[in-house]
């Protein structure tokens, strides 16, 4: 579970979009790889004891850039929440059984879109622009995630 001083990290980087996650897994003292990885996987939090945190996050460069990014923003989440909970690796392989499992990948996901996309900042562009493809441009998220977003914040049927 992340500290105090995590989440002031992560605060502030959530005052500027789109968010800098590698400025973010920096600060944080997270080493990040973009390699390729088997389809099946998207990105993994693996333990590595040369990272300052102690943790190297692993991102599927095979997939599209934005899709890179919401992976990124996931596994910076299972950082921040669960990462007392596994050994050597998260990855969603891991979190195959039914319930603790799923909750743990739902949370990572939700966390991941209130990163990319936080409230007050979607609600503020929403206002001035509704224009799907320039907002998921301004936050630099795929369309998909955007209208997920939306739909949670009551902003869009």
């Amino acid at each position: 579970m992340a500290d105090e001083g995590e989440a002031a990290v992560v605060n502030r980087y959530l005052q500027q979009t789109p968010v800098d996650l590698d400025g973010m897994a920096a600060e944080l003292g997270l080493a990040v790889e973009r390699s390729p990885l088997a389809n099946s996987i998207a990105g993994k939090l693996i333990r590595d004891h040369a990272a300052r945190a102690g943790y190297r996050i692993v991102i599927n460069s095979h997939d599209a850039p934005r899709r890179q990014r919401f992976t990124f923003a996931h596994e910076l989440a299972h950082f921040m929440l669960h990462r007392d909970l596994v050994d050597e690796v998260v990855d969603n392989a891991l979190y195959r059984s039914p319930n603790l499992g799923d909750d743990m990948e739902r949370q990572a996901d939700r966390f991941a879109a209130q990163l990319l996309l936080p409230a007050q900042e979607v609600r503020r562009a929403y206002r001035d622009d509704k224009v799907l493809a320039s907002l998921a441009e301004r936050f630099d998220v795929s369309d998909t995630a955007l209208r997920i977003r939306l739909r949670e914040l009551g902003l869009a049927p």
